[in-house]
């Protein structure tokens, strides 16, 4: 394996032309179902049809919705006070802004409130599919019962009747990074890694973890990051190592986990970092020894064909343990516009780990009752892996 030193700079050119594949792609996925369009309502694949990212995500009163025809033509549907910024960054798209409130009654599944924004965008909504010659639409997360997909298009008179879930074909998009896609994650994993550099000289034991999320988050904000991605930071790995920070302090024996998570662009960066007050302790360092050799394994393992299967069983047969005997129920995940994408490093998983996919490779292991991690970022090139972030430390990080 080797690793891919680019510096994540991206022209308007590039940008526009990585756009206008991905919407021909698309474009002839549908034509080959014979549908008239594709509709989008989650993050992800709303950024990867228009390149459009917006903290509205965050606000679940306000639909956004895209719609990429047949034809590679390209709608969003948003809230009036966003329309500016929509037409600002994607110039090619139709743009459909809503703003009125309508008042909800016991037959609407929209929960939150008397009055609401939905109504409203399904109807903008209805009026663009209604102009198709094709009674079928593709819709991304059709009836999905998780993840939260919106379900605005059940909102659409008749539009459900008509419709094949679009996901399948999207994700085999999707998971296959074009280099353009593969500059960006390497541009937040840059962002991460600065972030890291940064915060480590401030660490010291007495901190709690609270205090510690809180130096990572601005030393991200500082150095880059758009957002602050899945981070957490626990003192003492004899627990879980997911969930939020707490007051708790980091003690001078026990092991710090921080895992450290980024978005720039849209695009996610994804690793982690343990350390030690001061040389580790045997049992600590040989914990995170067997993690790494999970890595180290793994890694010189890959060949073409190699599936996702294929690298758990590797790692499993390092550390001997099974993904499902630790915390985390896998040795890693697919990462990109989102975090975790498909596929999942798990011996269920037989997904063909074939030339642009992007993988984070993240041995767990329980050993004598603490957990250890170690996690690299890695794209399928020419049948090799190539490392896209920092290599992992080889031990445990001492401060």
């Amino acid at each position: 394996m080797e690793a891919d030193s680019g510096n994540g700079m991206v022209t308007a050119e590039a940008r526009a032309r990585e756009l206008q594949r991905r919407r021909s792609e698309l474009g002839s996925d549908l034509r080959e179902r014979g549908a008239g369009a594709l509709i989008a309502t989650r993050e992800g694949v709303v950024t990867y049809v228009t390149g459009y990212t917006t903290r509205t995500w965050s606000n679940f009163s306000r639909p956004v919705i895209a719609v990429l025809f047949a034809d590679e033509s390209l709608a969003l549907i948003c809230a009036e006070t966003e329309a500016d910024a929509v037409r600002e960054r994607v110039p090619e798209a139709m743009v459909h802004p809503y703003v009125t409130l309508s008042p909800i009654d016991e037959s609407l599944p929209l929960p939150d409130g008397r009055v609401q924004f939905a109504p409203e965008a399904a109807e903008c909504l209805h009026r663009l599919i209604a102009e198709l010659p094709d009674e079928v639409v593709a819709v991304d997360g059709l009836r999905a019962a998780f993840p939260p997909v919106a379900q605005i298009t059940s909102l659409v008179p008749g539009l459900e009747q008509g419709a094949i879930d679009a996901s399948r074909f999207v994700w085999d998009r999707r998971l296959r990074k074009s280099a353009w896609e593969v500059q960006q994650l390497k541009g937040a994993s840059a962002v991460l890694e600065r972030a890291f550099e940064a915060f480590e000289p401030r660490l010291r034991p007495g901190q709690s973890e609270r205090e510690i999320h809180g130096m990572l988050a601005a030393a991200c904000f500082e150095l880059g990051a758009d957002e602050l991605g899945y981070t957490n930071v626990v003192a003492g790995t004899n627990r879980g190592l997911f969930g939020a920070p707490t007051d708790r302090a980091w003690r001078r024996d026990e092991v710090l986990y921080v895992d450290g998570g980024v978005v720039v662009d849209g695009y996610w960066a994804d690793f982690c970092r343990m350390y030690s007050a001061g040389r580790p302790s045997a049992s600590q360092g040989e914990g995170y020894e067997l993690a790494r050799r999970g890595l180290d394994q793994a890694l010189g393992s890959f060949r073409h064909g190699t599936t996702a299967a294929d690298l758990s069983r590797v790692i499993q047969e390092a550390t001997d343990l099974s993904p499902g005997s630790v915390g985390f129920g896998r040795f890693g995940h697919g990462i990109g516009l989102y975090m975790p994408e498909p596929p999942s490093i798990h011996v269920l998983d037989e997904t063909p780990l074939t030339d642009g996919m992007v993988i984070c490779v993240e041995p767990a292991v329980l050993h004598e009752g603490s957990n250890y991690v170690v996690e690299e970022e890695h794209v399928v090139r020419d049948g090799q892996l190539v490392r896209i972030s920092p290599a992992a430390p080889e031990g445990i990080v001492e401060v």
